[in-house]
Parts: C-alpha cells; sequence; structure tokens
C-alpha cells in the first residue's frame, strides 16, 4: 500500500469516526393529563401511546440532572405537536449517563418537573400533567368584587 493510500485511508476513518462522535440521539414521548405530573418510560406498542388525547402545544424541556450543586444545564427544548408527542434530540457528547430532569410548561396545565431516565430502543416517555380547569360562569369566586 502506498503512503498515499495509507493517508487517505487514515484520513477517511478520522472523519468518519468524528461524525460518529458528533451525532445525536432522539427520544420521544407524548404529554397526556393525568392527576399527577409524572414521567413514565413506556414500551411504544402501550395503549396509552395511540388511546389518550395528548395535549399540543406545551414546552418540553431536558435538564441534565446537577452534580455537585451546579445549576441543571439545559439539553433539549421542544413543543408538543397536535397530539402531544414530542421528540427531542441531544447531541451524543452531551447525553447524559444518568437521570434527567423533564419539566413541562403551557397553557392550561399545572407546570410539572420530575427526574427520570431516558428512554431505550423501543421506548419512550409519557408524561402524565395536571390540566387547569377552565372557571364555570357561575363560579362564586368570579363574581366576588375585589375592591369590597
Amino acid at each position: 500500500m502506498s503512503a498515499t493510500n495509507i493517508i487517505r485511508t487514515l484520513t477517511l476513518t478520522a472523519v468518519l469516526f468524528a461524525l460518529a462522535a458528533c451525532g445525536s440521539t432522539r427520544y420521544s414521548g407524548k404529554i397526556i393529563a393525568g392527576s399527577v405530573g409524572r414521567p413514565v418510560i413506556i414500551e411504544t406498542a402501550d395503549d396509552r401511546v395511540n388511546n389518550q388525547p395528548g395535549i399540543p402545544g406545551l414546552e418540553v424541556t431536558l435538564y441534565n440532572e446537577s452534580r455537585s450543586g451546579q445549576a441543571p444545564a439545559q439539553l433539549a427544548r421542544t413543543i408538543t405537536d397536535e397530539e402531544g408527542k414530542f421528540a427531542i434530540s441531544i447531541p451524543s457528547a452531551n447525553t447524559p449517563k444518568g437521570t434527567v430532569i423533564i419539566r413541562v410548561t403551557g397553557d392550561g396545565i399545572y407546570s410539572a418537573r420530575s427526574k427520570t431516565f431516558l428512554p431505550r430502543g423501543g421506548q419512550l416517555m409519557l408524561f402524565t400533567v395536571v390540566t387547569r380547569e377552565p372557571m364555570m360562569e357561575n363560579d362564586a369566586s368570579a363574581s366576588v368584587d375585589p375592591t369590597k
């Protein structure tokens, strides 16, 4: 093998290695209404994925759990689609080895924040949030005059 071919092979190997290191991992999930704000990791074939209505337009943010008193570092952020589903990509170099903090905020829900592990192959994250009940017109608190 000539010196030129060796250099080309080594260069190609280095480029491929660098590209692999620059990759990212995609995590998917769905936000649904529930009695408590809590994430669970489920199989993609779980009935709740397709049978439970999702909540659209919510902000989903993942943080790397803080270590040694440091503030949690934001890993990624996205908005749920019209079915309440979301997908987040985290660069491979930043993928946490332990738990992450997931925070869900938006109109019509109580903000929720919890620790969880990231899903593995064939799994996704299902996060239940508590919805805010719209105030009824005949609600006694709606007719209270705050100046009296």
